[in-house]
Protein backbone atom coordinates (compact mmCIF):
# COMPACT_ATOMS: atom_id res chain seq x y z
CA UNK A 1 0.00 0.00 0.00
CA UNK A 2 1.93 2.98 -1.27
CA UNK A 3 -0.92 6.02 -0.18
CA UNK A 4 -1.88 5.82 3.19
CA UNK A 5 -6.12 6.21 3.58
CA UNK A 6 -6.95 9.07 5.72
CA UNK A 7 -9.50 11.62 6.46
CA UNK A 8 -7.98 15.10 6.86
CA UNK A 9 -9.34 17.91 8.64
CA UNK A 10 -10.78 21.20 6.89
CA UNK A 11 -12.34 22.78 9.79
CA UNK A 12 -11.69 26.63 9.21
CA UNK A 13 -8.76 25.85 6.56
CA UNK A 14 -7.74 27.78 3.47
CA UNK A 15 -7.13 25.32 0.55
CA UNK A 16 -6.24 26.76 -2.44
CA UNK A 17 -7.56 25.74 -5.89
CA UNK A 18 -5.65 26.85 -9.15
CA UNK A 19 -7.44 26.34 -12.48
CA UNK A 20 -11.31 27.29 -13.31
CA UNK A 21 -11.75 24.65 -15.32
CA UNK A 22 -14.22 21.91 -14.79
CA UNK A 23 -11.61 19.87 -13.65
CA UNK A 24 -11.28 22.51 -10.57
CA UNK A 25 -14.81 23.29 -10.67
CA UNK A 26 -15.03 19.33 -9.35
CA UNK A 27 -12.77 19.74 -6.47
CA UNK A 28 -14.45 22.85 -5.61
CA UNK A 29 -17.86 20.99 -5.40
CA UNK A 30 -16.38 18.68 -3.11
CA UNK A 31 -14.49 21.06 -1.08
CA UNK A 32 -17.75 22.83 -0.65
CA UNK A 33 -19.22 20.15 1.36
CA UNK A 34 -16.09 20.54 4.20
CA UNK A 35 -16.15 23.67 6.25
CA UNK A 36 -13.12 25.03 4.50
CA UNK A 37 -12.38 28.55 3.11
CA UNK A 38 -11.70 27.68 -0.70
CA UNK A 39 -9.80 30.52 -2.35
CA UNK A 40 -9.11 30.32 -6.18
CA UNK A 41 -6.16 31.52 -8.85
CA UNK A 42 -7.54 31.15 -12.79
CA UNK A 43 -7.42 33.74 -15.65
CA UNK A 44 -11.51 33.62 -15.51
CA UNK A 45 -14.07 32.60 -12.29
CA UNK A 46 -16.48 30.01 -13.19
CA UNK A 47 -19.93 31.03 -13.24
CA UNK A 48 -20.81 28.12 -10.93
CA UNK A 49 -18.88 29.74 -8.18
CA UNK A 50 -19.23 33.64 -8.68
CA UNK A 51 -22.38 33.73 -6.44
CA UNK A 52 -21.26 31.28 -3.47
CA UNK A 53 -19.26 33.55 -0.79
CA UNK A 54 -16.93 30.97 0.65
CA UNK A 55 -15.63 30.82 -2.56
CA UNK A 56 -12.65 33.67 -2.96
CA UNK A 57 -10.98 34.88 -6.76
CA UNK A 58 -7.64 35.56 -5.02
CA UNK A 59 -5.89 36.01 -8.51
CA UNK A 60 -5.64 35.69 -12.40
CA UNK A 61 -1.91 34.18 -12.07
CA UNK A 62 -0.50 32.21 -9.84
CA UNK A 63 2.41 33.22 -7.69
CA UNK A 64 4.14 31.47 -4.76
CA UNK A 65 2.69 34.05 -2.30
CA UNK A 66 -0.54 32.58 -2.44
CA UNK A 67 0.33 29.01 -0.72
CA UNK A 68 0.69 31.59 2.46
CA UNK A 69 -1.43 30.21 5.45
CA UNK A 70 -2.76 27.90 2.91
CA UNK A 71 -3.31 24.02 4.75
CA UNK A 72 -4.07 21.71 0.92
CA UNK A 73 -3.81 22.61 -2.82
CA UNK A 74 -5.04 21.30 -5.79
CA UNK A 75 -3.84 22.50 -9.77
CA UNK A 76 -5.42 21.82 -12.85
CA UNK A 77 -3.46 24.15 -14.70
CA UNK A 78 -0.56 22.04 -17.01
CA UNK A 79 1.34 24.61 -17.57
CA UNK A 80 1.37 25.82 -13.67
CA UNK A 81 1.24 22.31 -12.19
CA UNK A 82 5.28 21.97 -12.10
CA UNK A 83 5.64 25.09 -10.11
CA UNK A 84 2.81 24.94 -7.49
CA UNK A 85 3.65 21.66 -6.83
CA UNK A 86 7.96 21.92 -6.43
CA UNK A 87 6.49 25.33 -4.39
CA UNK A 88 3.77 23.07 -1.84
CA UNK A 89 5.85 20.29 -1.30
CA UNK A 90 8.97 22.95 -0.51
CA UNK A 91 6.93 24.13 2.56
CA UNK A 92 5.27 20.52 3.50
CA UNK A 93 1.99 21.21 2.05
CA UNK A 94 -0.08 18.24 0.69
CA UNK A 95 -0.93 19.09 -3.37
CA UNK A 96 -2.94 17.19 -5.58
CA UNK A 97 -1.88 17.69 -9.40
CA UNK A 98 -5.20 16.83 -11.19
CA UNK A 99 -4.25 13.92 -13.61
CA UNK A 100 -0.80 13.90 -12.85
CA UNK A 101 0.26 11.10 -9.76
CA UNK A 102 3.58 12.48 -9.85
CA UNK A 103 3.36 16.21 -9.15
CA UNK A 104 1.18 15.06 -6.69
CA UNK A 105 1.55 14.37 -2.39
CA UNK A 106 -1.69 12.78 -2.24
CA UNK A 107 -4.79 11.18 -4.46
CA UNK A 108 -8.97 11.97 -4.17
CA UNK A 109 -10.71 8.78 -3.68
CA UNK A 110 -13.84 7.85 -5.27
CA UNK A 111 -16.65 8.50 -2.50
CA UNK A 112 -19.70 7.67 -1.19
CA UNK A 113 -21.21 10.74 0.93
CA UNK A 114 -23.81 10.20 3.61
CA UNK A 115 -22.23 12.56 5.53
CA UNK A 116 -21.37 12.37 8.77
CA UNK A 117 -20.76 8.97 7.22
CA UNK A 118 -17.51 9.09 4.09
CA UNK A 119 -16.36 5.28 2.14
CA UNK A 120 -13.75 6.23 0.30
CA UNK A 121 -12.76 4.14 -2.31
CA UNK A 122 -9.06 4.20 -3.60
CA UNK A 123 -6.91 2.17 -6.39
CA UNK A 124 -3.85 4.52 -6.20
CA UNK A 125 -4.42 6.04 -9.25
CA UNK A 126 -3.93 2.72 -11.02
CA UNK A 127 -7.89 2.03 -12.24
CA UNK A 128 -10.18 5.18 -11.92
CA UNK A 129 -13.04 3.54 -13.81
CA UNK A 130 -13.20 0.24 -11.03
CA UNK A 131 -13.15 2.98 -8.59
CA UNK A 132 -15.67 4.69 -9.72
CA UNK A 133 -18.07 1.29 -10.54
CA UNK A 134 -17.66 0.42 -7.40
CA UNK A 135 -18.93 3.51 -6.01
CA UNK A 136 -22.00 3.69 -7.83
CA UNK A 137 -22.57 -0.47 -6.42
CA UNK A 138 -21.92 0.67 -2.57
CA UNK A 139 -23.97 4.01 -3.02
CA UNK A 140 -26.72 1.58 -4.39
CA UNK A 141 -26.09 -0.58 -0.89
CA UNK A 142 -26.26 2.36 1.49
CA UNK A 143 -29.97 4.03 2.34
CA UNK A 144 -29.55 7.55 2.15
CA UNK A 145 -31.32 7.80 5.82
CA UNK A 146 -27.89 6.48 6.99
CA UNK A 147 -26.04 9.91 7.88
CA UNK A 148 -28.79 10.85 10.14
CA UNK A 149 -28.66 7.74 12.25
CA UNK A 150 -24.60 8.45 12.80
CA UNK A 151 -25.83 12.02 13.65
CA UNK A 152 -28.01 10.56 16.11
CA UNK A 153 -25.17 8.42 17.14
CA UNK A 154 -22.69 11.03 17.81
CA UNK A 155 -25.52 12.99 20.02
CA UNK A 156 -25.33 9.80 22.58
CA UNK A 157 -21.51 9.13 22.57
CA UNK A 158 -21.01 11.15 25.74
CA UNK A 159 -24.05 9.36 27.81
CA UNK A 160 -22.85 6.39 26.37
CA UNK A 161 -19.14 7.12 27.63
CA UNK A 162 -20.88 7.95 30.94
CA UNK A 163 -22.63 4.78 31.50
CA UNK A 164 -20.90 2.35 29.92
CA UNK A 165 -17.39 0.36 30.56
CA UNK A 166 -14.63 0.63 27.50
CA UNK A 167 -14.80 -1.91 25.24
CA UNK A 168 -16.89 -4.95 25.13
CA UNK A 169 -19.75 -3.35 26.87
CA UNK A 170 -20.00 -0.26 24.46
CA UNK A 171 -19.30 -2.13 21.47
CA UNK A 172 -22.21 -4.22 22.18
CA UNK A 173 -24.53 -1.03 22.80
CA UNK A 174 -23.42 0.02 19.70
CA UNK A 175 -23.97 -2.92 17.62
CA UNK A 176 -27.50 -2.73 19.18
CA UNK A 177 -27.77 0.53 18.46
CA UNK A 178 -26.95 0.04 14.19
CA UNK A 179 -28.29 -3.31 13.77
CA UNK A 180 -30.50 -4.49 17.09
CA UNK A 181 -33.56 -3.36 19.11
CA UNK A 182 -32.23 0.20 18.17
CA UNK A 183 -32.33 -0.03 14.74
CA UNK A 184 -35.64 -1.47 15.26
CA UNK A 185 -36.95 1.06 16.84
CA UNK A 186 -35.99 4.14 14.14
CA UNK A 187 -37.80 2.02 11.48
CA UNK A 188 -41.30 3.90 12.20
CA UNK A 189 -39.37 7.69 13.53
CA UNK A 190 -41.45 6.63 16.59
CA UNK A 191 -39.25 9.05 18.82
CA UNK A 192 -40.59 7.76 22.14
CA UNK A 193 -40.12 4.31 21.03
CA UNK A 194 -36.05 5.09 20.40
CA UNK A 195 -35.74 6.99 23.70
CA UNK A 196 -37.64 3.70 25.33
CA UNK A 197 -35.17 1.46 23.23
CA UNK A 198 -31.70 3.67 23.90
CA UNK A 199 -32.54 3.35 27.69
CA UNK A 200 -33.14 -0.63 27.63
CA UNK A 201 -29.96 -1.07 25.46
CA UNK A 202 -28.02 1.14 28.41
CA UNK A 203 -29.28 -0.61 30.78
CA UNK A 204 -29.23 -3.83 29.89
CA UNK A 205 -24.96 -2.94 28.56
CA UNK A 206 -24.42 -1.15 31.85
CA UNK A 207 -25.47 -4.43 34.40
CA UNK A 208 -23.67 -6.96 32.32
CA UNK A 209 -22.79 -8.10 28.82
CA UNK A 210 -23.11 -11.98 27.76
CA UNK A 211 -20.47 -13.93 26.41
CA UNK A 212 -21.00 -15.25 22.73
CA UNK A 213 -19.40 -18.60 21.36
CA UNK A 214 -19.46 -18.13 16.76
CA UNK A 215 -18.50 -20.58 14.74
CA UNK A 216 -17.70 -19.53 11.17
CA UNK A 217 -17.04 -22.11 8.62
CA UNK A 218 -14.18 -20.90 6.55
CA UNK A 219 -14.67 -20.71 2.86
CA UNK A 220 -12.80 -22.08 -0.19
CA UNK A 221 -13.04 -18.59 -1.23
CA UNK A 222 -13.04 -15.51 0.98
CA UNK A 223 -15.91 -13.73 -0.98
CA UNK A 224 -18.16 -16.86 0.09
CA UNK A 225 -18.18 -15.28 3.71
CA UNK A 226 -21.54 -14.11 5.05
CA UNK A 227 -22.45 -10.36 5.81
CA UNK A 228 -23.19 -12.02 9.44
CA UNK A 229 -19.98 -13.48 9.60
CA UNK A 230 -18.04 -10.74 8.65
CA UNK A 231 -19.91 -8.32 11.43
CA UNK A 232 -19.02 -11.52 13.94
CA UNK A 233 -15.62 -11.08 12.98
CA UNK A 234 -15.71 -7.23 13.83
CA UNK A 235 -17.67 -7.58 16.90
CA UNK A 236 -15.31 -10.41 18.49
CA UNK A 237 -12.78 -10.01 21.37
CA UNK A 238 -10.70 -13.23 20.95
CA UNK A 239 -10.64 -14.70 17.25
CA UNK A 240 -9.24 -18.34 17.27
CA UNK A 241 -8.62 -20.38 14.82
CA UNK A 242 -8.67 -23.83 13.61
CA UNK A 243 -5.70 -24.81 11.88
CA UNK A 244 -3.98 -22.43 8.83
CA UNK A 245 -6.54 -19.66 8.08
CA UNK A 246 -5.61 -16.91 4.70
CA UNK A 247 -3.79 -13.65 6.02
CA UNK A 248 -6.67 -11.94 4.69
CA UNK A 249 -9.39 -13.57 6.82
CA UNK A 250 -7.75 -12.96 9.43
CA UNK A 251 -7.73 -9.23 8.62
CA UNK A 252 -11.46 -9.22 8.84
CA UNK A 253 -11.42 -9.01 12.84
CA UNK A 254 -10.56 -5.96 14.81
CA UNK A 255 -7.00 -5.44 15.20
CA UNK A 256 -7.04 -5.16 18.33
CA UNK A 257 -8.66 -8.36 19.06
CA UNK A 258 -6.96 -11.45 20.72
CA UNK A 259 -5.79 -14.02 17.80
CA UNK A 260 -5.76 -17.12 19.95
CA UNK A 261 -5.66 -21.18 18.97
CA UNK A 262 -8.80 -23.18 19.82
CA UNK A 263 -8.67 -24.74 23.98
CA UNK A 264 -11.11 -25.58 26.37
CA UNK A 265 -10.07 -22.16 28.25
CA UNK A 266 -12.52 -20.12 25.43
CA UNK A 267 -15.15 -21.44 26.81
CA UNK A 268 -14.46 -19.96 30.02
CA UNK A 269 -13.74 -16.50 28.21
CA UNK A 270 -17.21 -16.57 27.14
CA UNK A 271 -18.66 -17.32 30.65
CA UNK A 272 -16.57 -13.83 31.49
CA UNK A 273 -18.73 -11.95 28.54
CA UNK A 274 -16.66 -12.17 25.97
CA UNK A 275 -17.55 -12.20 22.28
CA UNK A 276 -15.40 -15.17 20.69
CA UNK A 277 -15.46 -16.41 16.74
CA UNK A 278 -13.83 -19.72 15.95
CA UNK A 279 -12.89 -19.92 11.98
CA UNK A 280 -12.70 -23.50 11.21
CA UNK A 281 -13.83 -26.77 12.50
CA UNK A 282 -14.11 -27.26 16.31
CA UNK A 283 -16.65 -29.80 16.99
CA UNK A 284 -14.87 -30.83 20.54
CA UNK A 285 -15.16 -26.77 21.53
CA UNK A 286 -18.71 -26.92 20.11
CA UNK A 287 -19.61 -29.97 22.23
CA UNK A 288 -17.89 -29.25 25.44
CA UNK A 289 -19.85 -25.50 25.26
CA UNK A 290 -23.37 -26.92 24.62
CA UNK A 291 -22.45 -29.37 27.51
CA UNK A 292 -22.44 -26.62 29.68
CA UNK A 293 -25.35 -25.12 28.91
CA UNK A 294 -23.34 -21.95 26.52
CA UNK A 295 -25.79 -21.40 23.12
CA UNK A 296 -23.01 -21.49 19.67
CA UNK A 297 -24.02 -19.92 17.05
CA UNK A 298 -22.30 -21.66 13.94
CA UNK A 299 -22.40 -19.38 10.28
CA UNK A 300 -22.26 -21.39 7.41
CA UNK A 301 -20.39 -19.50 4.51
CA UNK A 302 -22.87 -18.93 1.61
CA UNK A 303 -22.28 -15.07 0.61
CA UNK A 304 -24.91 -12.83 -1.57
CA UNK A 305 -23.53 -9.31 -2.24
CA UNK A 306 -27.28 -8.26 -2.54
CA UNK A 307 -27.46 -9.27 1.01
CA UNK A 308 -25.60 -6.43 2.41
CA UNK A 309 -28.92 -3.88 1.37
CA UNK A 310 -31.71 -5.49 3.52
CA UNK A 311 -29.07 -5.76 6.48
CA UNK A 312 -29.44 -1.73 6.58
CA UNK A 313 -32.87 -1.39 5.04
CA UNK A 314 -34.32 -3.59 7.80
CA UNK A 315 -33.32 -0.59 10.39
CA UNK A 316 -32.90 2.59 9.07
CA UNK A 317 -35.82 2.40 5.64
Amino acid sequence: MRYFPLFYDLKNARVLVVGGGEEAVRKIRLLLKTEAQIEVVAEDLHPELSNIPRVIWRAKSYKVEHLDGVKLVFSSVEEWNGEVSKDALARGIPVNAVDDAALSSFIVPSIVDRDPVVVAIGTEGTAPVLAQNLRIKIDALLPATLGAVARRAAALRALVAERLSAGNPRRAFWADFFFGSVADSLKDQDEVAYELAVGDALFNHAHGTKGRLTIVGIPADIDDLTIKAQRRMMEADILARSGTIAPALNEMARRDAVRAPVSDKLIEDVKHGALVVVLGEADALRASAEAQGIPVEVLPHVHHAEDIRPVFEKAYS
